[in-house]
């Protein structure tokens, strides 16, 4: 039997959490099951890396969805790259690119679904999407699930946790003490870090403020890593900077901006803090494990389904004074909790790696199309 053809819609083409999960599969997709062809409604560095990887890639500019000529001729455009790749089935990697490939895959007559990254607060955006024709909807946590199955209750979802290239996150000790040297830190010192977009649900601020509480008199340093993506919260960066001058903290809080490769600031680090109490997943919380650091997460969202709270990770109940406390415990004695990075990254291993996720995936896609 020939790869069943797919096309795949997504609208930005700048490495966000989605499309990490994206690429981490395109990178271990059984070709001899699926060949995938992606439309980005945008141009961008993705398009690039797409085409490394041997797939065909379209740029096709949308504009925005309430422009109903625009609207129209984005559809056609992905109808036409349905037909010439033969596809069977389109898949939109988030809401937004639904509305196009989902609308293109019905007047195709050919079935379509697509990925529900963040939790759905129930607006009409979140309406509007889940009224298209679609078979499922994918979703990266059970939080998610039921927040979409409240917004259409009739609508399939399906679970389907992201994961991650394990091996690519393997300590690498020399980038450890060349980063860490690059900074000015010591090799005693206690580094935390706060990786993702800066945006204010994030919550860095509070770890901002948690980081002054706690460790202002101790050997330790905290890394902000990322930077504002896709002109959301553009200015929180520099509310963030003028936080970190006013507590005095300009010495020992780094920031680095956006990394299209964090590998290098998980290894600098030794404590990964996750603060957003609405984490759909937290790919970072993965990644961070991966590398066996310590993870501090929110009791909540998909984090909550990912740590084993004292086992392999801590969580804690998402209060600036909560976190102040587990980091100071860490940053006075960080030997007494090693053993949980150790246990992160057999779990991230057993759990979270993408090979495993591609298999899952790729066997729903496969129950899609002969159901």
């Amino acid at each position: 039997m020939s790869a069943a053809r797919i096309v795949i819609v997504n609208h930005v083409a700048m490495l966000g959490g989605a499309e990490r999960v994206l690429m981490n599969w395109l990178e271990q997709v059984d070709r001899a099951r699926f060949l995938p062809e992606l439309v980005l409604l945008e141009g961008g560095p993705m398009e690039a890396q797409v085409k490394a990887l041997g797939f065909d890639v379209h740029v096709v500019p949308s504009g925005r969805i309430r422009q109903p000529v625009r609207f129209a001729r984005t559809v056609g455009a992905i109808r036409r790259v349905i037909r010439g790749a033969g596809a069977r089935l389109v898949v939109s990697w988030s809401p937004k690119p639904h509305f196009y490939g989902g609308t293109a895959a019905w007047m195709e007559r050919i079935p379509a679904l697509w990925w529900q990254h963040g939790v759905p607060s129930g607006g009409l955006f979140d309406k509007s999407v889940s009224l298209l024709p679609a078979q499922a909807v994918v979703c990266p946590s059970t939080i998610v699930s039921e927040a979409q199955r409240k917004v259409r209750a009739s609508r399939p979802t399906f679970v389907q946790p992201p994961g991650i290239p394990v091996a690519d996150y393997e300590m690498n000790a020399g980038t450890r003490r060349a980063i860490r040297e690059s900074l000015g830190i010591g090799d005693r010192t206690t580094v935390f870090a706060f990786i993702g977009r800066l945006q204010r649900w994030k919550r860095t601020d509070m770890v901002i403020r948690a980081f002054r509480q706690a460790l202002r008199g101790q050997d330790a340093r905290l890394l902000i890593v990322g930077g504002a993506l896709f002109g959301v919260d553009a200015d929180f960066e520099e509310e963030l900077k003028r936080l970190v001058q006013d507590a005095g903290l300009a010495e020992r809080v780094h920031f680095v901006g956006h990394q299209s490769r964090i590998e290098p600031y998980l290894w600098a680090s030794d404590v990964v803090i996750s603060s957003s109490a609405s984490e759909p997943f937290g790919m970072v919380v993965v990644e961070a494990m991966a590398a066996g650091r310590i993870v501090l997460a929110v009791d909540a969202g998909g984090p909550a389904e990912i740590v084993r709270s004292g086992r392999d990770g801590i969580l804690y109940d998402g209060s600036e004074e909560d976190l102040a406390r587990w980091m100071g415990r860490i940053s006075a004695d960080p030997q007494s909790f090693e053993a949980l990075g150790d246990a992160a990254l057999a779990r991230a291993r057993g759990t979270y790696a993408a090979r495993a996720m591609s298999d899952r995936f790729e066997g729903f896609l496969e129950g899609m199309l002969t159901s």
